[in-house]
């Protein structure tokens, strides 16, 4: 790649030989090799092969920034990790003569410069960074600066074999426009271009994936998980099972968790959670351990997750004789939980707001009391009840395999009548456990798509998007009831159907990570769609949109189903699309690639 210039003062280009010269002569100074952090100098050699291997293999994109003071170069930024298929970058060390000693720019100035080149210039979604517990001072600058822990890894290994804490945070980009123009190329090598269309390999449900982690976890033995889902709600119900003192062995890149059981005694009886946003880590982590025999456990969550509900469940808990004691207010995330085991033989849980309460005592009883009576009221989102029993019943032998996620692969059946071309998700069938399969069904009622499950999964095909008829009369009812999660993916593709549609059976989608009944209406309404709420009903109707901002509500869902509106209605940009990392990390990376191929 040749130079690029922005504006008058930084210089972006790829790494050269001469580059990593003057990189190591900063980096093996006497000064740096004598702080905590670096303990050995390195060789050229050493750093290039470090850097030809990474390359090679595709995992990453290395470039230079300079930082220019007239005509002489006063720093380097080092994005170290350019990931070409999730479009993310590690920002590296920061150099001047005078840095190590202090007097000259701060080594976490590459905060300010990386972040401006990352997301402003290569359009990234994310930044992460890596930095030793023991690192107070770069943990603050971190965390003002607006980048959040996401991880944290005990007694890691170094390159130079110290063995430390480490804290994991990450950035997110504050917009991403739709369709973008950028440096970096999405390359997932997930997508493959066949003669009638794309066949798509999406990641693992993540509704099954914590299930089976919590299953693995409360079993006797070892149990191999393959198609594990990587997102922040799998990674945040990882980092609780090991807090609880689980143990794990972890394969990201081939999707693999090995779990070794506890058969339903958990190790650590006393331990401080936190479930981040993930509503399944929160709602099952905490039945199972509302009804252990002992133990005190202090349960804590992001922000958001402190707004959705948790009372049914907890109410079933004290019944059954565990105390709560509520940090904040009452019914809702934080708490502490101190079990004394089950004490009757049954209990009642209400599921309207959530049928994860009803989820998790049935697999935490399988465990610790396969005998108690789980008697329920309401009957919200049955269908992950029958996954959750399903599971429960399935032959395990000491290895289980993910379904694709159904809810993933909902925004590309979407998708396929907008860009004109079938879609089949690899894996993922009819017979599927998942009830957003029934989304394509859905799909088809609404005349969007026509579908067949073959030997490589279901297929949709597009019909070609119908012509605009007049507004206005009886609107066609689509009942969600079974599929909720895709109610965002159908009203954002409805006023592009012809037919004036009324969706359903969403009443409990108010209380999720946002309300998505009142956020809907909303962005809609900024895209001049015409929209309304009768009670828990949305109405859209035949529409002309034009270009807006959508404000996600830090909702993946909203991120990921608005973004089809920018297909039909360019310059539409999404604020906050790294949302979509608590289910689909990859998600843009995809849409990109799919998009930018037309």
């Amino acid at each position: 790649m040749s130079q690029i210039v922005f504006g008058t003062t930084v210089y972006l280009r790829p790494i050269t030989e001469a580059d990593t010269e003057m990189v190591l002569k900063w980096r093996n100074s006497d000064i740096v090799v004598s702080n905590y952090y670096y303990r050995t100098p390195i060789s050229v050699e050493e750093h290039l092969n470090w850097i030809r291997n990474k390359v090679n293999k595709g995992e990453v994109w290395q470039y230079i920034v300079y930082t220019i003071d007239g005509d002489i170069p006063v720093g380097c930024v080092y994005l170290q990790h350019i990931d070409n298929s999730t479009l993310t970058g590690e920002t590296g060390v920061f150099f001047s003569e005078e840095a190590p000693t202090g007097k000259g720019l701060a080594t976490e100035a590459v905060k300010l410069i990386g972040e401006k080149i990352g997301f402003e210039k290569l359009g990234l979604l994310h930044l992460n960074a890596k930095v030793m517990a023991k690192n107070t001072a770069s943990r603050r600058v971190h965390e003002k600066s607006g980048y959040r822990l996401i991880k944290t890894v005990k007694g890691e290994k170094c390159t130079d074999g110290e063995i430390v804490d480490s804290l994991y945070f990450v950035k997110d980009a504050p917009k991403t426009e739709i369709p973008r123009d950028a440096i970096v190329k999405a390359n997932t090598g997930k997508i493959k271009d066949m003669e009638d269309g794309y066949l798509i390999k999406v990641p693992g449900s993540k509704s099954i994936t914590n299930r089976a982690l919590l299953i693995a976890m409360l079993s006797e033995g070892t149990t191999e998980l393959d198609g594990v889902l990587f997102s922040d709600d799998t990674e945040s119900f990882l980092s609780c099972m090991e807090s609880l003192g689980i143990e794990t062995e972890v394969d990201r890149e081939n999707c693999i968790v090995k779990v070794k059981g506890c058969g339903g005694d958990i190790p650590e009886k006393e331990a401080f959670l936190n479930v981040g946003s993930a509503g399944t880590a929160a709602r099952f982590l905490t039945a199972v351990l509302g009804l252990v025999g002992e133990g005190i456990y202090h349960m804590d969550s992001s922000d958001q997750m402190k707004k959705r509900p948790m009372a049914p469940l907890l109410d079933s808990l004290i019944d059954l004789g565990c105390e709560v004691e509520y940090v904040g207010e009452e019914g809702y995330f934080p708490f502490i939980l101190k079990p004394h085991g089950i004490n009757k033989d049954e209990t009642t849980v209400d599921i309207d707001k959530s049928s994860q309460f009803l989820s998790a005592l049935i697999i935490a009883s399988a465990f610790i009391n396969p005998n108690l009576q789980i008697n329920v009221t309401g009957k919200h989102g049955m269908s992950y009840v029958e996954m959750t029993k399903k599971m429960l019943s399935d032959p395990w032998g000491g290895s289980y395999s993910i379904e694709p996620d159904a809810s993933a692969a909902a925004y590309f059946y979407a998708m396929s009548s907008l860009i004109g071309k079938s879609v089949t998700i690899s894996g993922l069938h009819e017979d599927s456990m998942q009830g957003d399969t029934g989304f394509v069904k859905i799909l088809e009622q609404i005349g969007w798509i026509n579908s067949e499950d073959t030997s490589a999964g279901i297929k949709v095909t597009p019909i070609a998007c119908p012509k605009r008829t007049v507004s206005g009369g009886e609107p066609l009812t689509i009942d969600m009831s079974s599929c909720s999660d895709q109610t965002i993916t159908l009203a954002a593709i409805a006023s592009f159907t012809g037919r004036k549609i009324r969706i359903t059976g969403i009443s409990h989608i108010r209380v999720q990570e946002s309300d998505r009944i009142s956020a809907i209406v909303t962005e809609l309404s900024k895209l001049g769609v015409k929209c309304s709420e009768e009670g828990d009903d949305i109405i859209i109707d035949v529409s002309c949109p034009h270009p807006a901002e959508i404000e996600t509500y830090n909702d993946h869902r909203m991120a990921m189903g608005f973004s089809l509106m920018g297909l039909k209605v360019p310059e539409t940009a999404i604020l906050n699309p790294a949302c979509c990392s608590k289910t689909f990390p990859d998600y843009f990376a995809y849409f990109y690639e799919l998009t930018e191929s037309q």
